[in-house]
């Protein structure tokens, strides 16, 4: 994912980069806020109809409350909304499901991929995934868990989850650190 053109894709990659760039977009909101609201302040001494002091704290005070609710918007998590064929996570219950159930949904119209020991339903992503149609379609159906680790980051992982449908056998989560949910609860039972 790092750039090769880039002298910072050495040694930062694409997510740590957009971390770092979402937090000083973050940084940057007070100084905006502090600069318009002089700028305002200044128009407002120089407005006739705003002349008095009662009239600028007002209008100061809408300000204010505007740009409060509007950073408030962006600060809550918008949450990815399950797509049509999509179930979210957080929504159902571990389904256990065999690799026989998930092969047959193997169609660009129908598909299935599981990761580590978790199933997804992935047909809604097949039309925008950053990596074409056919990077998909040649998975659906199948265990896809070494290829989507080597080519994703926890981003993609993330979004991913939107789309759970349930788990082969009875598997619980693992992480992605892993490579595959469920290996660390696997060890942990065989230490028994």
């Amino acid at each position: 994912m790092n750039s090769p053109s880039s002298s910072l894709g050495s040694f930062l990659d694409y997510s740590t980069a957009r971390r770092i760039h979402t937090l000083a977009a973050f940084l940057f909101i007070p100084l905006l806020y502090v600069h318009a609201t002089a700028g305002l302040a200044i128009a407002l001494k120089r407005a006739r109809a705003l002349k008095s002091k009662r009239a600028q704290k007002a209008v100061l005070g809408m300000w204010t409350a505007l740009v409060a609710v509007l950073l408030l918007l962006a600060l809550v998590p918008r949450g990815s909304s399950p797509l049509p064929g999509s179930v979210s996570a957080s929504n159902s219950t571990s389904v256990g499901l065999t690799l026989e159930e998930v092969a047959k949904h193997s169609t660009e119209n129908d598909c299935w991929v599981v990761i580590g020991n978790d199933v997804y339903n992935v047909t809604s992503l097949i039309d925008t995934h950053s990596g074409g149609r056919e990077a998909i379609i040649a998975y659906c159906g199948t265990n896809a868990t070494e290829v989507f680790f080597s080519k994703h980051d926890q981003s993609a992982y993330e979004v991913l989850q939107s789309y759970y449908v349930g788990s082969i056998g009875n598997s619980s989560q693992g992480s992605f650190e892993t490579g595959a949910k469920g290996d660390r609860e696997k060890e942990e039972r065989e230490d028994d």
